[in-house]
């Protein structure tokens, strides 16, 4: 059996197809060049598509913010008006509306009756966060983000913060009283000793052991919390507490920040009016405001 030594490819399709007569070689290499230049193209597409897909991802999530925007105002502003039976002006929690505190927010959506008249504050669209198409996180008093909120929100705007709404935000706190230079400060008397029974005109200080009475004066009730009325029913937990705001169930970067907060987690949508729109806050839970 005769062995046939194996003939390259080239020389076998150059033997199977004739070239015309007139065709040079250079002719025949403008075909490799143009096989060449698909094949270029074709990668410099790959390549341009890849960098467009993240620009429309941009794109995208920074439509949807502007609509989240748009929608955590209006929420807010909604809330705002529940508390003022659909007057748009400042919050306060000390005395509830007449139809009670907002513990849920579909009645925004579905609204309340008030006397002959049925208020609703909120578009149904308005109820979904369009970042992810779900129903917003209800902020409740005292959340931890209302204050960090309300400074980011003043330092932004030049607004100064309500006193309501720093009461919102967290506890009343101690005002310590700066002593003058010359007002002694009382450490330098000596204590009575047990037992011993004080100098005819010298009250006893703090007889009850309690250095937060060891004045004269009512000091003490700047701790008292008018919203304490707020806490006292355990059974209903936090589910209970009056909604104020609202916030996006996103976590993660924004492309914009709101009032210099940068990150989703930090956002949340709670109306804050000018002062000229705040209404006298009442003395105490039994006193409605007129």
């Amino acid at each position: 059996m005769i062995r046939r030594e194996a003939k390259p490819i080239a020389l076998l399709a150059g033997a199977l197809v004739k070239r015309p007569e007139g065709e040079t070689s250079a002719q025949g290499e403008g075909g490799w060049a143009l096989l060449g230049l698909l094949l270029a193209l074709g990668v410099m597409s790959i390549v341009m598509a890849s960098a467009i897909v993240p620009n429309v991802k941009v794109q995208v999530q920074r439509d949807k913010e502007a609509e989240m925007l748009y929608r955590g105002d209006q929420m807010a502003r909604g809330i705002a008006r529940y508390y003022n039976a659909g007057v748009l002006a400042g919050m306060q929690l000390v005395v509830p509306p007449p139809y009670g505190y907002l513990t849920d927010l579909n009645k925004l959506r579905d609204g309340i009756k008030l006397n002959v008249r049925e208020l609703k504050f909120v578009r149904p669209s308005a109820m979904i966060d369009p970042m992810i198409s779900l129903e917003w996180e209800p902020v409740r008093a005292r959340d931890p983000r209302i204050m960090k909120y309300l400074q980011a929100f003043a330092g932004e705007t030049q607004i100064p913060i309500p006193q309501q709404y720093l009461l919102i935000a967290g506890p009343p706190q101690r005002l310590e009283k700066a002593h003058k230079p010359d007002e002694p400060t009382g450490g330098s008397e000596e204590a009575p000793k047990p037992g011993a029974t004080p100098s005819p005109g010298v009250k006893p200080t703090n007889p009850g052991g309690d250095p937060d009475d060891a004045d004269d004066d009512d000091d003490d009730s700047e701790m008292n919390d008018p919203l304490k009325h707020l806490f006292e029913d355990s059974t209903a937990g936090s589910s209970g507490l009056p909604i104020v705001g609202v916030a996006p169930r996103v976590k993660g970067k924004a492309l914009r920040p709101l009032y210099g907060l940068d990150r989703y987690e930090d956002w949340i949508f709670m109306y804050v009016p000018d002062t000229t729109q705040l209404r006298p806050l009442p003395r105490n839970p039994g006193q409605v405001s007129r």
